[in-house]
């Protein structure tokens, strides 16, 4: 599979579609699905980048760079995602709603005739809620219809040289919270707080969390060097927190 491929595909599922949008994270996945769409479609798609409470402002700031890189329409979708009861929960159906959410506004905002595609690939597990809801709203997933893993996909991103081919894969805020923990503004703020404190610093990709008092940084391991520097100014971050400790592990993915 290469993006030449990857662009028939997509071409032979829009030939009678007048407009799409792309579900686009700032993720490797997405982001290549944007490039595809664009060099498929051209200005028939546009990419389209939720914003809400359970976002770090970076995967925003990531997702408008890759937009500006492939040279892709961007808009910003913004949401208001604890107000919705089954997610500020936090139950093991989260995702779902979450998504269904999302595709609702997709839909009001863009018209029902609009398709919407994402970067869902063949390595993602079919049994996740969110992959639920975009099969409901008949959500179309090029890389998977493609048959592409996620290996084949960060190297078909680095073979058009896109500059996140290799960033780890990311998720929301929610899901450093443990599933039945209420997604309340204080412990959202925790972990947006703490994640910003190390991005301002040069870690590009980090996942923080928070319990018994104790914070629990994933890193990659490149970036050991940064967490050590800033050891000390951490420790008086998490504790104006009302955390007492933190530890470090190796991020994946």
């Amino acid at each position: 599979m290469n993006m030449e491929m990857l662009i028939s595909v997509i071409r032979q599922r829009c030939v009678a579609v007048d407009r799409a949008v792309v579900a686009m994270s700032g993720g490797v996945d997405s982001t290549l699905v944007a490039a595809a769409a664009a060099a498929a479609m051209g200005v028939r798609c546009v990419a389209v980048t939720v914003q809400s409470e359970l976002t770090a402002p970076r995967d925003f700031t990531r997702a408008v760079e890759m937009a500006e890189h492939i040279g892709i329409e961007h808009h910003p979708l913004c949401i208001r995602l604890r107000e919705i009861k089954e997610v500020r929960r936090n139950t093991e159906l989260r995702c779902y709603h979450c998504k269904r959410a999302i595709f609702d506004l997709m839909r009001l905002e863009y018209g029902d005739d609009t398709l919407i595609m994402d970067g869902t690939n063949k390595d993602d597990d079919p049994k996740r809620p969110g992959l639920k809801t975009a099969k409901e709203f008949g959500v179309f997933s090029p890389l998977k219809e493609a048959g592409m893993t996620k290996a084949d996909v960060r190297r078909v991103a680095k073979s058009i040289e896109l500059p996140n081919w290799d960033t780890p894969s990311e998720s929301c805020l929610a899901t450093r919270i443990p599933t039945g923990i209420p997604l309340n503004q204080q412990r959202l703020e925790m972990v947006r707080a703490m994640e910003e404190f190390f991005h301002a610093r040069g870690v590009k990709t980090l996942r923080a969390r928070h319990d018994n008092l104790v914070a629990t940084i994933e890193v990659l391991s490149q970036y050991n060097a940064i967490i050590e520097k800033n050891h000390d100014r951490f420790m008086e971050l998490i504790s104006d927190l009302g955390l007492r400790s933190y530890r470090v592990c190796v991020l994946k993915g």
